[in-house]
């Protein structure tokens, strides 16, 4: 069993915490505040973090932290070539207490800088199985990095991908819900749609115009609550929520304001992207006028 350093569990909450606050996938921003928070809590003398760029099979260091700024020079590295090469290329985790007796190790960077690394942490940087770049973490002062230091940075790294994973797939959702919103503000005709509880989830400006709503008409509310002025349309919605069969160009008399009115509609079902419904909807026109020149 693994038991971390005392120093390793303040670290680790420190390091939630902060991706908890975090609110845009600015990834590169981000994984630099991990690099920081990560050399600070093992007291490394350098530290490096490298994007991976697939198509060109490389390591570029976006952030580095001590001697391993190399002078501020841009650092890339051959995928395979090095101990951080090698960690792209097999995607696993590499550490070492003697740098210089690992063939692995590329010494041309401390040739150029005069540094001399020693002991070497380097984990890849997840997101499921696609390599989005390496973390290396170079000379602890403490001493040699230990398993538990391995298990540690281990866990830290995954949950920062795990954090900017959620982040980049809520941004997605949040385009799309925005994009799916204005399409729907901008019909022409009117649309309602409830979820499968018979609760109004949605109500285009067309509807509420076209059955005389309130503009600020509250979501969420029972069908027949939000529609008793047309409670056919409400039995329309469920009766589609409740058989799953849908139709077009039906025809609906309702009576507004003491006018008999007809509109025309058809109903839809609404899926989750595993084709399981999630509700119903009913797209519609006024074509009273329509009816009385026929």
């Amino acid at each position: 069993m693994i038991t971390p350093g005392a120093g390793a569990l303040p670290a680790l909450v420190d390091l939630l915490q902060f991706l908890s606050s975090v609110k845009e996938a600015e990834e590169d921003q981000v994984w630099a505040r991990v690099l920081d928070k990560l050399a600070a809590a093992l007291d490394c003398e350098a530290a490096t973090y490298f994007v991976f760029l697939p198509k060109q099979a490389q390591l570029i260091a976006r952030a580095s932290l001590g001697s391993a700024g190399r002078g501020g020079r841009e650092l890339h590295v051959e995928s395979g070539k090095g101990l951080c090469g090698w960690v792209a290329k097999y995607r696993e985790p590499v550490m070492t207490a003697d740098a210089y007796a690992d063939p692995r190790f590329l010494k041309q960077f401390d040739e150029e800088t005069g540094y001399k690394t020693s002991r070497v942490l380097a984990v890849p940087l997840l997101d499921r199985m696609e390599l989005a770049g390496v973390i290396e973490l170079i000379n602890p002062r403490s001493g040699p990095f230990t398993e538990a230091d391995l298990a540690f940075v281990s866990a830290a790294c995954a949950a920062c991908a795990l954090a900017l994973r959620a982040l980049r797939l809520e941004s997605t959702v949040d385009k799309v819900t925005a994009h799916n919103a204005s399409i729907l503000e901008n019909l022409g005709g009117g649309f309602v749609a409830v979820d499968t509880h018979g609760r109004v989830m949605l109500c285009n400006p067309a509807a509420k115009k076209i059955l005389g709503l309130a503009a600020d008409l509250p979501m969420n509310q029972p069908v027949d609550v939000t529609l008793m002025m047309i409670p056919g349309m409400a039995e329309i919605l469920m009766d589609t929520l409740v058989k799953k069969e849908t139709v077009k160009r039906q025809d609906l008399r309702w009576k507004h304001k003491g006018e008999n009115r007809v509109l025309g509609y058809s109903t839809l079902l609404i899926q989750d992207p595993h084709g399981q419904v999630v509700g119903a909807g009913v797209t519609f026109q006024d074509i009273t006028s329509f009816q009385k020149k026929a």
